[in-house]
Parts: C-alpha cells; sequence; structure tokens
C-alpha cells in the first residue's frame, strides 16, 4: 500500500490574533504540497476525542501515512502526555511527525533529540498525573483543613469544628510541654534533647504511649510543623525541602499550622530526608503556636548538632564550635589537638580528611580569633538598631538576585527548544536554578522577619536577657552565655590563614 503525507489543522474558536484553519493548511502545504487533509474546528486541544483527529490516527495504524505535518504541535494536544501517546502510536508504524513553526522534524537527528526532551517531559508529567491521582484525598482534606486520619498527635485530641470537619483540639496542659519544648530548645543552645525530656519528666508531663519523655519523643515534636504558625516564612523553608503544597502561597497566612502527609512521615525522622519529594503538605483547619522563625532555628540547630557532633568529635572550640568554615572548600574547620598550654590546632575538614584543600589554620592562634570575632559581635550589639536598615539593604540585593535567576531559568526553558544539549542535561540546570531559587526567597523571608525578632530574641533567651537589658559586653559574659550571642548572631564565620580577612555571616 502506497502512504501519504498528512496535514492536520485544529482551531478551537475564531480569534483575530489566532491562524485560521486555512492558513494553517497553506503553511504547511509548504512542507507536503500532495498531503491528505485532517481538520478539527471548533474543537479544544485539552481532549482528543476530535473527529478528524481519531481519522488520522485509525489511518496511522492502518500504515496509509508516512508524515504528519502541523503548524505547531499544540495544534495536535496541549497535553505532553496525549501528544507523546501520539508520537508512540506514530513511531511504531514508521510514520514521521514536522512542525512548520518549531524545530521538531524526526526526518533528522536534531528532531528525533527534541522528541527526547518531550519523552522525559512527557513521563514526567505521567508521574504528575500519578500522584495527583493518588494524592486525590490529600487535595480533597486541604480544601477544608480536615485533620488527615489518625491519632492526634501529643497536644491535641481528635475532634470536629464548627463546620463539622475533623480538626485536632488543643490539650491545654499537653500545649504548656509543647511550648516549653521548643523554648528550652531554641532559648538554650546546651540544653540537648535529653535534658528538655528530663525538664519535661520533672515537672509532671506525660507523653501519649509512653511512660516518660525521652530524645525521641522530644525530637518528633519539635520536628513536627502541626504546632507552627504556617506563614510565608515556613513556605519557603518547605520550598527548600522540595515538598508537595496542597495550598497555594497566598493561603499561607499564619492563620493556621501545617501537617505533612505521605508515605513513612509521622514515625520517622524528617531530618533523614534529604529532600521531603515523596511528602505533602497542607494548612490545617486550626491554627498553630510556635512562631515559624523558632521552628526553622530549631530544625537547623537539630541538624547542625547532629553533623557536628560527627564533625568535631576530638576537638573543642569553645562558642565558636560549629561555626567556622574553611573560606576555600567550604568544610568545617575543626580542632584535632591542643597545644601544650591547651591552645587548638585548627584544620579544616577537606584537608585533613577528604584531601581536597591545601588551605593551612595551625599557625592561627585561636584565642586571637576569638577576640577578633568577640570585637566584630561587639560592633553588632551596639548598633542592633542599624540592623533593620542593614537588612533592608540586603534584603533588596537579594530581589535583584531573584529576579536574575528567574530569567535564568525562562532562557533555559527556551534554550531546550533550540539547544542540542541533552534533556538530562537541561533538566539539571534548571532543578539547580530552581534550588537557587528556593533558597534565595527562603533567606529573603529570614531577613525580613530576623530584624524585628533581634530584640525578641535576646529578650526571651533565658540565660541572657538580664544583661540585654543591661547592655551586653561580651567579653564579660561566661562561656555558655557567649554560645548562646553567638548562635543567635552568627551564621558562620568563612576562615582564611589570615584572620584579618575573616567574613562573619549574621543571622540578624
Amino acid at each position: 500500500m502506497m502512504k501519504q503525507s498528512a496535514i492536520y489543522a485544529r482551531q478551537s474558536v475564531d480569534k483575530k490574533e489566532s491562524l485560521s484553519i486555512e492558513g494553517q493548511i497553506e503553511l504547511c502545504q509548504q512542507k507536503a504540497p500532495n498531503a491528505v487533509i485532517y481538520k478539527d474546528k471548533g474543537y479544544s486541544g485539552k481532549n482528543t476525542e476530535r473527529p478528524d483527529f481519531q481519522k488520522l490516527i485509525a489511518d496511522i495504524k492502518a500504515d496509509k501515512i508516512d508524515k504528519v505535518v502541523v503548524y505547531k504541535i499544540d495544534r495536535i494536544s496541549r497535553n505532553i502526555v496525549d501528544f507523546y501517546g501520539l508520537w508512540e502510536i506514530m513511531e511504531k508504524h514508521n510514520c514521521e511527525i514536522i512542525s512548520h513553526s518549531e524545530p521538531i522534524d524526526t526526518t533528522s537527528t536534531y528532531g528525533r533529540g527534541m522528541m527526547g526532551i518531550l519523552a522525559i517531559f512527557a513521563q514526567m508529567e505521567r508521574e504528575n498525573i500519578q500522584k495527583r491521582v493518588k494524592d486525590n484525598y490529600y487535595y480533597r482534606t486541604a480544601q477544608t483543613g480536615s485533620w488527615a486520619g489518625g491519632p492526634a498527635p501529643y497536644g491535641f485530641k481528635n475532634g470536629r469544628n464548627e463546620q463539622g470537619k475533623p480538626t485536632l483540639i488543643p490539650i491545654e496542659e499537653e500545649m504548656e510541654a509543647v511550648m516549653s519544648a521548643f523554648a528550652l530548645y531554641y532559648g538554650a543552645d546546651t540544653c540537648t534533647l535529653g535534658e528538655v525530656a528530663r525538664w519535661l519528666n520533672e515537672n509532671g508531663y506525660k507523653p501519649h504511649k509512653r511512660e516518660v519523655f525521652d530524645s525521641v519523643t522530644v525530637s518528633k515534636i519539635l520536628q513536627n510543623p502541626i504546632y507552627v504558625k504556617a506563614d510565608k516564612t515556613l513556605y519557603s523553608y518547605f520550598k527548600t525541602r522540595k515538598i508537595n503544597f496542597l495550598n497555594d502561597e497566598a493561603n499561607w497566612n499564619g492563620s493556621t499550622s501545617a501537617h505533612i502527609i505521605g508515605k513513612k512521615v509521622g514515625n520517622s525522622n524528617i531530618r533523614k530526608y534529604t529532600t521531603l519529594k515523596e511528602q505533602s503538605i497542607y494548612l490545617t483547619n486550626f491554627a498553630g503556636v510556635i512562631e515559624s522563625v523558632i521552628y526553622i532555628n530549631v530544625q537547623e540547630r537539630l541538624a547542625r548538632n547532629e553533623q557536628f557532633a560527627r564533625a568535631n568529635a576530638g576537638g573543642v572550640l569553645e562558642e565558636l564550635s560549629g561555626k567556622l568554615k574553611c573560606s576555600c572548600c567550604g568544610y568545617a574547620i575543626k580542632s584535632y589537638s591542643k597545644s601544650t598550654n591547651g591552645r587548638p590546632y585548627l584544620d579544616c575538614y577537606g584537608n585533613r580528611s577528604l584531601h581536597i584543600c591545601s588551605e593551612k589554620y595551625n599557625k592561627i592562634n585561636f584565642y586571637d580569633l576569638q577576640k577578633v570575632i568577640g570585637n566584630e559581635i561587639q560592633k553588632q550589639l551596639d548598633d542592633l538598631e542599624n540592623l533593620r536598615h542593614k537588612k533592608e539593604l540586603e534584603s533588596a540585593e537579594i530581589e535583584k538576585q531573584i529576579i536574575q535567576i528567574k530569567a535564568d531559568i525562562d532562557k533555559l526553558i527556551e534554550l531546550s527548544l533550540h539547544s542540542d544539549l541533552t534533556a538530562e542535561a537541561l533538566a539539571s540546570a534548571i532543578e539547580k536554578k530552581q534550588t537557587e531559587l528556593n533558597q534565595l526567597e527562603l533567606k529573603l523571608q529570614m531577613n525580613k522577619t530576623s530584624a524585628s525578632m533581634t530584640k525578641v530574641y535576646f529578650s526571651s533567651n533565658v540565660n541572657i536577657r538580664n544583661e540585654f537589658k543591661n547592655g551586653i559586653v561580651y567579653e564579660d559574659l561566661h562561656p555558655d552565655q557567649k554560645k548562646e550571642v553567638v548562635k543567635l548572631m552568627i551564621d558562620k564565620i568563612n576562615l582564611t590563614a589570615d584572620i584579618e580577612n575573616l567574613e562573619i555571616e549574621w543571622n540578624i
């Protein structure tokens, strides 16, 4: 049987700015002058139930067509899964496809490469569809914020709200324990999970299903956003964890808490996940009690303590422990040994353990380093009111970076249609940029709240609030108090072999 070329044209409605079916056919005939015409007028591209389109598929399956020409790929379908489904049929029956307006021509190597890119995106969309079907119950739940079922977590009991929807009702005494756990772990850098548990036990609080609190039960409470005010800052934080959001960002206004759902979460340590791609989060129908900034800092401290417990084994850097980073390789600077007078010798993990860094820190006098950093801290303490202005300037710069990264992402998406780069490379580049964007957006949110929260941090910290009222003199503080100040004020210290060139990244 002699095969023919085909032209397919579609137009949903007549619009001045859209190309008519006749215009589409005329342009396509430049590539296939004697083609048989298939056309559907008045049909949307959202589904494939169109008379001539179905006839075209039948003729392809009957091996009557060897090539299909379209004005644009979206004339076939606006759904990438539907389009790629047609291509799989065409490929099976040795039928090519050519787009008049796009670089898609499967008779060429480049055009087949473009189909490879579309194949990856089609697979991604298939997976998204499967996930949406699987999570359909969760999406319905997210519309009302109803409790998604199961036993109530510590601090709550199951109940129904005024609309009759499942909800969680706070238990006053247990919520006191929750707020105390956050306050103790966040407010005192020296307070461990075990010490929080002991305090709760000594003050008569009882956990669910266990006789007493321990570090595991406390950790689960501290990781659970069900207690937290779900505002834009919390949204930005979970965006960096790549979680699936079931509510629009606009709804994250702090009036409710948030609940994580999905496999394994609930009985597992959330911090063990590199990302939360397998989990979803939705806004509840009841209020949170913990500030989002406090929750985020607690998560960072939990992770940091876990990392530095391993990284700083065998070395003690007093109040600077966990804050020093090598400006060359970015890894932690630790103390591996001490001199005869007790002064720590410094080295970076990248040099000593990984052998990827050549920077040396053994000649730095640790006590001189403490003094330099202490002087910088005092300058900030003496000028806390000016920090708000600094944060505003920093926020403006971050916003510029966000605009640039969004433009870079748009360029990469455009490049996917006109480049011979592999789909995997383009997808990886886009994901990397998106990760940068998420981190910057979180930093911007934290930046906007941290300056105004500075006084709250200091005045609520049980170890230094009295000193704060009278004006903190850093050098007069005892070591535990210095740890509190460093924790609150400093994110990290990028160190070079010359301590005069160190760079401090401030939290406030």
